[in-house]
């Protein structure tokens, strides 16, 4: 691609940020296309489930922000647990919202690990961790992409869901603004370009610090879309309808999937615009650019190293997840085409949710079938669930009274997740008979075929 085609591509994420991904405030209770104004009792809502937030003084807070800050502890021993990993992120609101309801919330955080919702009855919940609106792109992924680097850095496989309702700020925490096309990224990009570039700085820090025993990595990427329960290469759109493969030392794959050599920030950022803009989008109610696919970037890294006159082998595959939104239909108001878009988004998102219950069963001591080949998504990442991965789920909120059904929905969801028990392996080769046998293999070729 040019740099004028790239140019002209990363202008579609500058400037989607949480505060401007719903822009319809014709989705908020108590507003109609012909009132743009604000409600004289905007946090009545809802069948009145709702009470509105109050302060000190026990009045409303309409025209206030009663958010305060939680700091994220960055703990190593998270990582040590064969459970799925569960952050919530919490977006701040933005001014459709405001417009539409004040400053009315469904939530209040109690500390970086509880937040309750507040509806009738109120519900506590308790996460790994709970992301505050005031937390930066850089501290969310200290906490929670660094170590993912880490892992697979040391043969691990990892897996980073984005899960929400659209708009709610998932493409903003996995991707943010990816529109400058050089190695100094800006305060809001997102977690993905945030893991390679301290992937890559790791990746010369090891290859130094092991010069003598001539440790190599090196790392290859893909990035494909599920839409409409199809898979498409977003490096090669025209391949399209792609076909699940499932084989016993790779896993599941996907057949013909493009697969790049990557060594810095750079190749990253060109093949996540390249494969964003191949991305299927629409808007809907909820969001003027919504995303109506899942979209896994993966990357598979290999370290190879000599020792004891034998070489060593070790593999981990990295896969970031942006979900297709959650929401209801009838809160995307999707009609013909975005109805069948939305069937099949809730269908994969429904067949998720069922996989995730039957693997708590499991948990449980219970016997279940794991329904993990009804959706091309869940097939697909069925080592990340309950398989051989560490895996997190990051659930992004909005705490507007406007979302607070999808909000409780997307809480749930995550509240299961948090049960879900992995296995996760260290995928390694170590004594070297895999490299032997390959050369061994070629060898005999060669001598095939000179006589």
């Amino acid at each position: 691609m040019s740099s004028s085609e790239l140019d002209n591509l990363s202008t579609q994420f500058r400037g989607r940020t949480p505060l401007n991904s719903i822009p319809d405030p014709s989705q908020c209770p108590s507003f109609t296309s012909s009132h743009r104004k604000p409600q004289t009792t905007p946090v009545r809502r809802i069948s009145n489930v709702f009470t509105p937030v109050t302060g000190h003084t026990g009045t409303p807070l309409i025209n206030s922000d009663p958010s305060l800050h939680f700091d994220l502890p960055q703990d190593p021993s998270f990582w040590k647990d064969h459970n799925v990993q569960v952050l919530i992120r919490v977006r701040p609101l933005n001014n459709t919202e405001k417009v539409s309801q004040g400053y009315g919330r469904c939530l209040r955080q109690e500390s970086a690990h509880t937040l309750v919702w507040l509806g009738h009855p109120e519900t506590r919940f308790t996460f790994d961790h709970v992301a505050c609106q005031t937390i930066s792109q850089e501290k969310l992924f200290r906490v929670a992409g660094l170590p993912m680097v880490d892992n697979c850095m040391s043969g691990y496989n990892s897996c980073m869901f984005a899960y929400g309702q659209t708009g709610s700020g998932k493409t903003y925490t996995m991707m943010g603004d990816i529109g400058e096309m050089s190695g100094k990224l800006s305060e809001q990009c997102g977690i993905t370009p945030r893991i390679f570039k301290y992937l890559f700085t790791r990746i010369r820090e090891e290859e130094d610090k092991q010069k003598n025993e001539r440790l190599k990595y090196s790392c290859k990427c893909s990035f494909l879309e599920i839409y409409n329960e199809q898979i498409t290469d977003l490096l090669e759109p025209s391949s399209t309808n792609l076909l699940l493969r499932e084989d016993l030392k790779k896993g599941v794959y996907v057949e013909n999937l493009t697969e790049v050599s990557v060594s810095s920030v750079d190749d990253i950022l060109r093949i996540l615009l390249q494969g964003a803009a191949n991305r299927k989008m629409a808007a809907t109610h909820m969001n003027t650019e919504s995303s109506r696919s899942h979209s896994v970037f993966t990357c598979n890294i290999e370290s190879c190293w000599e020792k004891d006159s034998m070489k060593h082998f070790r593999f981990g595959r990295l896969n970031l997840v942006d979900l297709a939104g959650s929401e209801r239909q009838k809160s995307s108001g999707a009609e013909g085409d975005r109805l069948k878009e939305a069937a099949n988004i809730n269908k994969s998102l429904s067949t998720l949710g069922l996989v995730i219950m039957s693997l708590v069963d499991l948990a449980h001591g219970k016997h279940r079938h794991v329904p993990y080949r009804d959706s091309r998504l869940t097939f697909l990442l069925q080592d990340s669930l309950g398989g051989n991965s560490k895996t997190t789920v990051i659930a992004t909120i909005s705490p507007s009274i406007c979302s607070a059904s999808e909000t409780l929905s997307t809480l749930k969801f995550a509240q299961r997740a948090k049960l879900i028990q992995n296995n996760a392996k260290i995928n390694e080769d170590a004594s070297g008979d895999v490299s032997a046998l390959q050369q061994q293999i070629q060898q005999l070729k060669a001598c095939n075929m000179l006589y």
